[in-house]
């Protein structure tokens, strides 16, 4: 290996990586990994705790990616056969670089649907679509451009999160490449803490007389279910917030994945395990609603998190 593959692997690929959005302990699934450009990067940032499945129809690439990571003590990397392999929501991220090009529309749409399978709610689908209409075109993406892939893919029930223009390696070469990130949608369950039905509380969100809970799917938001927040007294004076309260909270709230509120308490360190809290800068709810589906991405992301940190949403043309 050349110097530049090897900063590659040991360095700069760990870096972009990260960049994207694989975290230590995801498992990851590198679709046509061919020698592990960046199935040995991922196994190093995922670490013990994480697992990088790779698969391939060039087995000779395989064997070379399996004696590398012998050789380097790699025990996370998984070869697989298939994706039939893999259980269900079970994957965190899904690398698909420069692949794309091989499939026809029909075989992408079968694999766009595994891939849905596989990944769980929130999770990444990266894509380098080399070989596209305005990048050396070849084969089945010759007539496509960036946005007629994102079409396609989104039509899947991905979001797009971002798109970058990047340094990467491509055929063992450093080169500028766009790189799509998309989000795996689904069906997630918010809540709105509010004293009227109407309005967002004017105190902490685990202070609001009700929830209101809202189900959003394939950008539809319908509200399902209202629910009585517990009442408890707080210990205020204890810092970092009350224990016991944000327990009940909790509770009163189970099957739920977002909280929205104008503002939230000192548990909002304990509620971020076990939910992403979005702080909207509106007092209606329905406001609030439309800001969620528009900031779906952030959302989506944010749960994918090992350490969650709150979002705060504004109304478009205001600045936080």
């Amino acid at each position: 290996m050349g110097h530049g593959i090897e900063e590659w692997l040991n360095v700069k690929g760990k870096k972009f990586l990260k960049n994207i959005g694989i975290e230590e302990g995801h498992r990851v699934l590198d679709f046509g990994c061919g020698n592990g450009v960046y199935s040995i990067p991922a196994a190093r940032v995922a670490g013990r705790r994480g697992r990088v499945y790779v698969l391939d129809d060039d087995k000779n690439a395989i064997r070379e990616l399996s004696e590398t990571a012998d050789s380097e003590g790699l025990d996370n990397i998984i070869i697989v056969e298939g994706t039939e392999e893999i259980e269900d929501e079970s994957v965190d991220a899904a690398l698909f670089y420069d692949v794309l090009h091989y499939m026809d529309k029909k075989q992408r749409e079968s694999v766009y649907g595994e891939i849905r399978r596989i990944l769980k709610t929130g999770g990444i689908l990266s894509v380098y679509p080399k070989h596209n209409k305005h990048d050396r075109p070849l084969w089945s993406l010759s007539e496509m451009d960036i946005d007629d892939i994102v079409n396609e893919i989104e039509n899947f029930g991905f979001h797009l999160e971002g798109k970058y223009t990047v340094r990467l390696i491509h055929n063992g070469n450093y080169g500028d490449g766009t790189v799509l990130n998309f989000r795996k949608g689904g069906t997630l369950a918010v809540a709105f803490g509010t004293d009227d039905g109407e309005r967002l509380n004017d105190s902490h969100f685990g202070s609001a007389k009700f929830f209101h809970i809202y189900r959003f799917h394939d950008g539809n938001a319908e509200l399902v279910e209202m629910r009585e927040n517990i009442k408890i007294e707080e210990d205020e004076s204890l810092r970092g917030g009350d224990p016991k309260k944000a327990r009940a909270t909790a509770n009163a709230l189970a099957g739920i994945d977002v909280l929205v509120g104008r503002r939230f308490g000192p548990n909002i360190t304990r509620m971020m395990d076990k939910f992403v809290c979005v702080v909207a800068r509106t007092d209606s709810i329905d406001n609030a609603a439309d800001m969620v589906k528009s900031s779906m991405g952030r959302i989506l992301a944010e749960m994918n998190k090992n350490n969650r940190r709150h979002i705060i949403l504004t109304s478009p043309g205001k600045k936080e």
